[in-house]
C-alpha cells in the first residue's frame, strides 16, 4: 500500500532560477532554482551549502517586472552528486510601509 503524502498546499513543478541572500540581504555566493513550489514552501536546488534551520531570502528575477522576494527557512537538505536539494518553508514577508 502506498503512503499518501499530506501537504498543506499543492506543489507545482518549476524551473525558475533565483538569487540567494542571507536574512540581512547580503548575497550568498551562488544561485539556485526551484524544482517545485507551493504557497507554503518549495524544493530548492543549489550548489551552495546551506544549513538546516538557516533563514534565507530568495529573489526571483523577472525580465518584465520587479524581482519577487520570498523569505524562507531551510527545513531539510540532501546532497545529490554536485548539488544540494533543500526543503524551504516560506515565511510571511513584512508589509511595506
Amino acid at each position: 500500500m502506498q503512503k499518501k503524502k499530506s501537504r498543506r498546499a499543492q506543489r507545482t513543478c518549476s524551473n525558475v532560477p533565483l538569487d540567494l541572500y542571507d536574512p540581512q540581504g547580503h548575497a550568498i555566493i551562488g544561485e539556485g532554482r526551484f524544482i517545485n513550489v507551493s504557497l507554503t514552501g518549495s524544493l530548492l536546488e543549489s550548489k551552495q551549502p546551506l544549513h538546516v534551520k538557516q533563514s534565507i531570502r530568495l529573489q526571483v528575477q523577472s525580465p518584465s517586472r520587479s524581482p519577487l522576494e520570498l523569505l524562507g527557512k531551510v527545513v531539510w537538505r540532501k546532497k545529490r552528486e554536485s548539488v544540494f536539494n533543500y526543503g524551504i518553508r516560506f515565511r510571511p514577508s513584512p508589509m511595506p510601509a
